[in-house]
């Protein structure tokens, strides 16, 4: 199941899409209308995938019939089957697509010699995938000094999909890697045939065969080249492929997926996957030296995906979301963490338990403007986690020339609930702006209608399509952003600026965050001059003119600082914290 090859097919004109997600399902028709497509309706409804339906079908569905009765068009026969292609009428459409991200992550447990070599290049490969790392056997730190028996009790409880072995480069350590494989091989022997896990071997070349004899028939083996051959050197590709071909085999037995292939589904993708091809299409757009940037917050996964120096990355966090994944998020990062983005007193325990309420009650929005903010606070922090783990492989040259700090991107691609669903769009610029610190120029870009993955998977059908479609409603521009790098004194002044269209001049201080709401909807050029130690892109003290555009925030000047530090005494940060919500009109 994946993209269709072949580029855009002007036949196909009318398009469901479809996206089930572990909390929400959209359902959307695009149609040719006075020679553009449009993005006709779009509905949402709450997904069936959990108990007690565990039926994503029934969801679509659902969200189907709404559209009949919304827009009176007939999609489906009266046995309830998608009537494609579309019939003279306005009856059904000429093609059905579909992508998910609610189907339960894969169960991985690595093993292998080194944390930071081969076991670090592991959980890379596999954090492009949707899966989850449930234990780790490393033999170079505390686990490497536990018994073979208590190696064999930790997997044999972790209950996993696949075991990854990894380790010694090619030619090089054999002795760790053969014990690793027995560890491996007793522990699927305890469990019941139909329970075993597949096996990748993906460590020193030379052990293929060694490997291969001793786990026999007790597991199913697959062997794939050394994601670290060398020391110096990282090999991901063969290993992600084969977990992604296991993923996708579980993929087709997600529950209702088999009704569905009845509708006959020309698409059938993840919803990150979808999500990278519109990066990848921005990235040919805008073009070096700048990257661009997709982040997707959603009720269980977190998803960045990052095309930098001609390169793609995508890390998928299935532990990291705002809903059914609360919980584990509030075990990687301290409650006092998230509580510094909210501009109120609250205790402790209190905030835990109305952020874990939301794992009860997924679907519920936030009651009060404390919720809403508390919620917006867990969302700043799980987008850090995943952008964390993406940081890691961000390298240092143009596009990244400060370490420690975001790249250079155009633009941000923001989508999930949490950000299209605010209430205002300074609340979802601010979340980003926090979260991802962005440095230099860049702009913010929302996915207001949670439209990105179905623009990427509709793309494979008719790239026409799917770009008109978005740009008519789908990703909605919040605004410029101007983050200059350096240190000052609070008050002091970084930047100044001048947008000659409107006579405006702007003196921009250290501290500030600053929102200009611009009357013309239209390109307008920005003069920047930064003082001598502050870098807006060009090298420090270096300004030049640029085209901008508002948005519907308009031109923040984020002079906070970076890496962005807010104050230490609790009660001083909230109040920070409420300035900059004034400050961007949120």
């Amino acid at each position: 199941m994946g993209r269709l090859e072949g580029g855009m097919d002007q036949r196909v004109e009318s398009i469901l899409v479809a996206d089930c997600g572990s909390t929400i399902t959209k359902a959307a028709v695009i149609d040719l209308a006075e020679g553009q497509y449009r993005l006709l309706t779009q509905v949402e409804v709450a997904s069936t995938v959990e108990a007690p339906w565990e039926d994503m079908s029934q969801g679509i569905e659902q969200a189907v019939a709404q559209i009949e009765r919304v827009s009176g068009r007939i999609l489906c026969d009266d046995q309830g089957l998608l009537i494609t292609p579309e019939r003279a009428g306005g009856q059904g459409v000429d093609a059905f697509v579909l992508t998910t991200s609610a189907m339960p992550p894969l169960r991985v447990v690595l093993t292998g010699l080194v944390q930071d070599l081969s076991l670090a290049s592991a959980r890379r490969a596999i954090r492009s995938i949707y899966a989850d790392i449930v234990e780790v056997i490393a033999l170079d730190d505390a686990t490497g000094r536990r018994s073979d028996e208590d190696r064999v009790r930790i997997i044999h409880q972790a209950r996993p999909d696949v075991i990854c072995i990894v380790g010694g480069t090619d030619g090089g350590a054999t002795t760790p890697v053969s014990d690793l494989a027995r560890v491996v091989t007793l522990a699927c022997s305890l469990l019941e045939k139909e329970e075993r896990p597949v096996v990748i071997f993906a460590g020193n070349a030379d052990m293929r065969l060694q490997v291969a004899q001793i786990i026999g028939e007790e597991a199913p083996l697959k062997v794939v080249d050394n994601v670290r051959p060398k020391l110096d050197l990282e090999n991901l590709s063969p290993l992600r492929e084969e977990i992604a071909a296991i993923h996708r085999e579980k993929m087709s037995k997600l529950p209702g997926l088999m009704a569905l292939n009845a509708w006959n589904p020309q698409v059938v993708m993840t919803t990150a996957q979808a999500q990278s091809y519109v990066i990848e299409y921005l990235s040919r757009k805008y073009g070096p030296p700048k990257g661009v940037l997709g982040v997707d917050i959603g009720g269980t996964t977190t998803v960045v995906t990052v095309r930098l120096d001609g390169l793609s990355q995508q890390i998928i966090r299935t532990d990291v979301g705002m809903s059914y994944s609360v919980a584990q998020v509030l075990n990687q990062v301290p409650i006092d963490d998230i509580l510094r983005w909210v501009p109120f007193p609250i205790e402790e325990n209190e905030a835990c338990n109305l952020l874990l309420n939301k794992s009860l009650y997924p679907t519920t929005l936030p009651a009060t403007r404390e919720t809403l903010l508390l919620e917006q606070a867990l969302a700043r922090e799980a987008l850090r986690l995943a952008l964390a783990e993406a940081g890691e492989a961000w390298s240092s040259d143009r596009a990244s020339p400060y370490r420690y700090l975001s790249p250079m991107i155009e633009p941000i691609v923001a989508s999930g609930g949490v950000l299209s669903c605010a209430p205002r769009p300074g609340q979802a610029a601010l979340i980003l702006l926090d979260a991802i610190q962005p440095i230099g120029v860049t702009t913010l870009v929302l996915d207001s209608r949670m439209f990105m993955a179905a623009m990427g998977a509709i793309a494979g059908l008719n790239a026409l399509a799917a770009v008109q479609a978005a740009s008519l409603g789908g990703l909605v521009s919040l605004g410029t952003v101007l983050a200059p790098v350096g240190q000052a004194r609070e008050g002091e002044i970084v930047l100044r600026l001048k947008v000659e269209e409107l006579n405006l001049d702007i003196e921009v201080l250290y501290g500030s965050l600053e929102v200009y709401h611009l009357p013309s909807p239209k390109p307008l050029t920005l003069q920047v001059k930064p003082q001598r130690n502050f870098d807006v892109g060009w090298g420090p003290g270096r300004g030049r003119k640029i085209q901008f555009s508002g948005g519907s925030v308009g031109l923040i000047v984020d002079a906070r600082g970076r890496p962005l530090i807010p104050p230490s005494d609790r009660a001083q940060r909230q109040i920070k914290m409420q300035e900059w919500l004034w400050g961007i009109g949120a």
